[in-house]
C-alpha cells in the first residue's frame, strides 16, 4: 500500500465510513492521473504517421510507426568556395569616349539654342535655326562631338526640313536607307530622293544608287566588263554609280575605286582615289594606302637565292607583313625554302598539310592561326606571335559624311570598309 493511500486504508475487519468512500475515490483517480502521465508523454514524442482514409470504406488499419529518421549532416564545410576563373578573367570593359572640352561643350548648347530658338517665317532667323537643326542632325548621324544616335539624328532632319533646309531631305533619304528609326526601307527614299535632284544632282545620285544596293545586294561590279545578255536593271545599277561619279561625287569616286582595287586594275584605282581625296577622307587614306602598295610592289625585295631568304619571302606572303596576304604564293616560298634545306620551311608545310578542309584544300583558317607561329631552326614551334594589323581600303561613314562643317569633323580615322 502506498503511502499516499494509507490515511485512506480501513483497518482489518472495519468498514469505511460513508464520507471515506467519497474520499477515496478521488485519490485513486489523482494516482492512476499521475502514474500514466509519464507514459503518455512518451507515446505522444513518437513521430505520428499521418492518417490515410481508406478507399473501400471498410475497417481502417493504422500503419506502423516508424522512428525518425536521423538527419545527415554534410562533412566538411557547409560553404562552397566561390569559383575563380584562370588567367585573365576578361577583356578590359569598353570605355565611355573621353567628355569633349568646355568650349566644344559650349558651342554645342549655342547650336541647340539655335536650332530650337523661334522665328519668323522666312526670317533669318529662321535660316539659322534650320541650319543649326541640320548640323545637329548630322552630329548624331555620326557621332561627332556628340553620342551616336540615330534617332536623334532623325529629329533633327526632320525639324531642318520644317524650318526650310534644303538638304534635310538627304538626310531623311539616308534614314530611310539605313534605317535610323526601324528597320531599313530603301523604297520609301525614293520621295526624298526626287526632291533632292534639285538641290544636289551628285547626292541624288549616289543615295540612288544605295537605295538599290540595298534592294539588291549582290549587283555587277561597276568596274567588271559589261556582259551582253546582262538584264536592264542591273546595267542602270552600275550606270547609277558611274553618272554620280561623273556628276562629281567624291564618294562614288570612292566607291569605283574599290571596285578597280577589288578587278586588280590598281593604276585606274589610284587615279579615282586621289581625285575624291580632297572631299572625302576615305579617298584619301585609300590613296596613300594603294600608293604604299604599289611602291613596295615595284620596288621589291631582291631575288632570294639561300633557304631562309625563301622562308623569310613565305613568311611575308603568309603573314600578309608589308604585302597583301596571299597563301598560294606562301606555300610555293614555303616548297621552294624547304627544297634548299630550310628544316622550319619543311616543318611549317607539313603543319600545313596535317589538318586540310573538309574537301582536300588547304584550310584558311588554319592557314591563319600557323601564320602567327614562330618555329625554331630546327624546326619546332616556338611562341605565337600576333599578326600584323592589316591596314584596309574603307569608304566614308556615310554617303552624308562630307557634308559635316570641317569645324564639327574630330579628326578619328575613318572606318574599315
Amino acid at each position: 500500500m502506498t503511502p499516499l493511500l494509507r490515511p485512506f486504508a480501513p483497518r482489518a475487519g472495519a468498514a469505511l465510513p460513508p464520507g471515506g468512500r467519497r474520499l477515496a475515490l478521488p485519490a485513486v483517480l489523482l494516482l492512476a492521473c499521475m502514474l500514466l502521465a509519464p507514459a503518455q508523454a512518451r507515446i505522444e514524442a513518437l513521430p505520428q504517421p499521418a492518417i490515410q482514409p481508406s478507399q473501400g470504406g471498410g475497417d481502417f488499419t493504422p500503419p506502423a510507426v516508424q522512428p525518425a529518421a536521423p538527419l545527415i549532416e554534410p562533412s566538411g564545410s557547409s560553404s562552397v568556395p566561390r569559383i575563380q576563373p584562370s588567367g585573365q578573367p576578361q577583356a578590359e570593359p569598353l570605355r565611355l569616349p573621353q567628355p569633349e572640352d568646355e568650349a566644344t561643350l559650349a558651342q554645342l548648347r549655342r547650336l541647340r539654342a539655335t536650332a530650337l530658338a523661334p522665328a519668323r517665317k522666312g526670317s533669318a532667323a529662321e535660316k539659322a535655326a534650320a541650319r543649326s537643326a541640320w548640323v545637329l542632325g548630322l552630329l548624331y548621324l555620326h557621332g561627332e562631338r556628340v553620342p551616336l544616335d540615330r534617332t536623334q539624328a532623325r529629329y533633327w532632319f526632320e525639324r531642318a526640313r520644317a524650318l526650310g533646309e534644303p538638304y534635310a531631305i538627304a538626310g531623311l533619304a539616308w534614314c530611310e536607307i539605313d534605317g535610323c528609326v526601324g528597320p531599313p526601307q530603301p523604297a520609301a527614299a525614293r520621295p526624298w530622293i526626287a526632291q533632292l535632284r534639285a538641290v544636289d544632282a551628285p547626292l541624288a545620285l549616289l543615295l540612288e544608287w544605295w537605295a538599290q544596293e540595298r534592294l539588291a545586294p549582290l549587283p555587277p561590279s561597276a568596274a567588271a566588263p559589261r556582259a551582253p545578255d546582262a538584264p536592264p536593271q542591273e546595267n542602270g545599277h552600275a550606270a547609277l554609280l558611274q553618272r554620280a561619279a561623273q556628276a562629281g561625287s567624291a564618294q562614288a569616286l570612292n566607291e569605283l575605286g574599290l571596285r578597280q582595287i577589288a578587278a586588280a586594275r590598281l593604276p585606274d584605282a589610284l587615279a579615282q582615289f586621289r581625285a575624291a581625296a580632297p572631299r572625302s577622307p576615305a579617298a584619301a587614306s585609300n590613296a596613300r594606302l594603294l600608293a604604299s602598295r604599289m611602291e613596295q610592289t615595284i620596288s621589291a625585295q631582291p631575288a632570294p637565292h639561300t633557304a631562309d631568304e625563301w622562308l623569310a619571302q613565305a613568311r611575308r606572303y603568309h603573314r600578309g607583313d608589308g604585302v597583301p596576304s596571299n597563301y598560294t604564293e606562301a606555300i610555293r616560298l614555303y616548297q621552294i625554302a624547304a627544297a634548299s634545306g630550310s628544316r622550319p620551311a619543311k616543318r611549317m608545310l607539313e603543319l600545313i598539310y596535317s589538318r586540310p578542309a573538309p574537301d582536300g584544300t588547304i584550310d584558311v583558317a588554319w592557314m591563319r592561326q600557323l601564320s602567327t607561329m614562330e618555329l625554331s631552326p630546327e624546326g619546332s614551334v616556338l611562341t605565337l606571335q600576333p599578326p600584323p594589323t592589316p591596314q584596309l581600303f574603307v569608304r566614308d561613314p556615310t554617303p552624308l559624311y562630307a557634308l559635316i562643317p570641317q569645324e564639327w569633323r574630330s579628326g578619328r580615322p575613318v572606318g574599315p570598309r
